[in-house]
């Protein structure tokens, strides 16, 4: 069976600005900065019908490459396709099959089961 999702080497990179203290002179000065690699070299593969997690620890890059799969973002490299469509090129014909939800623990009910909070 051919995969539903099929992602290869994708890679994000953010430009984190270093501050120096006072905001007003920052306007003034050239910025030093460091690059974040937010997602490097990721590759997999979904079959339909497959149920995942995806888990790590904060920082490890899961809410961007969730981003990126739903073509929020766009990548520095490689390749994702979600059933024949790529995210980024295909946008409008690719969002009308996808739903994503973006959230912290504080803002679901504690008490509920989780499919009651949505």
């Amino acid at each position: 069976m051919m995969a539903f999702i099929s992602v290869r080497n994708l890679s994000k990179d953010y430009k984190v600005y270093k501050s120096t203290g006072n905001t007003f002179l920052n306007l003034f000065k050239k910025r030093d900065y460091k690059v974040v690699h937010a997602v490097k070299n990721l590759s997999f593969d979904v079959k339909k019908g497959d149920i995942i997690g995806y888990i790590g620890p904060n920082g490890a890059g899961k809410s961007t490459t969730i981003k990126l799969l739903a073509g929020i973002l766009y990548p520095d490299s490689g390749t994702c396709i979600v059933d024949e469509k790529s995210p980024w090129v295909d946008r409008k014909k690719y969002v009308k099959d996808i739903g994503v939800m973006f959230g912290q623990r504080s803002q679901l009910t504690w008490d509920l089961p989780v499919k009651d909070s949505y």
